[in-house]
């Protein structure tokens, strides 16, 4: 019978143990995902893995050569409970593989505003309020201009929580 397991991977190897394993016939999970990263001080987005260091194979246990599988380059070992290789529940592979499904059509990254640019704001307390993008600052956060008893103040606010107005 066919099931899901969990590898552990060696670190930021998830690819190459995704393309040897699929050289070898089985059938892998590998959902990721879309972000920015300042990079050398440079804005730039990236392919990551939604959990790093592991991918999912679908085996068939009474046919599988878990010896092979351990020792194919990129991979540690299989996830393992009580000296077993750990099967993952159907139910949650169902939400992975949509998950994988979803990022491959569409990444959810977030959302880049050039400098002078007019935003809304969609969370917090000034949810619904229009700002001026001023300026990216760390990884997920940005500092915008918002109009406040006519002054504008420089507000620093999560960058998701901004859309293009």
């Amino acid at each position: 019978m066919e099931a899901w397991y969990l590898l552990h991977c060696k670190g930021k190897q998830e690819e190459r143990a995704r393309l040897n394993i699929e050289n070898q016939g089985y059938t892998t999970c590998l959902p990721q995902i879309k972000r920015q990263k300042i990079v050398q001080g440079k804005r730039v987005e990236c392919i990551e893995p939604l959990f790093p260091n592991y991918i999912f194979i679908q085996l068939d246990s009474s046919t599988a050569n878990f010896n092979a599988l351990r020792s194919t380059r990129g991979v540690n070992s299989f996830v393992r409970f009580g000296g077993m290789p750990a099967t993952v529940p159907s139910e949650v592979m169902t939400t992975i593989l949509a998950l994988e499904q979803n990022s491959e059509n569409q990444h959810a990254a977030q959302p880049t505003f050039s400098a002078g640019e007019k935003v809304k704001i969609t969370e917090g307390p000034f949810a619904g309020l229009q700002a001026i993008y001023n300026m990216p600052k760390g990884e997920e956060r940005c500092l915008i201009f918002l109009d406040m008893l006519g002054n504008q103040q420089r507000i620093e606010i999560e960058e998701t929580a901004l859309r293009s107005e």
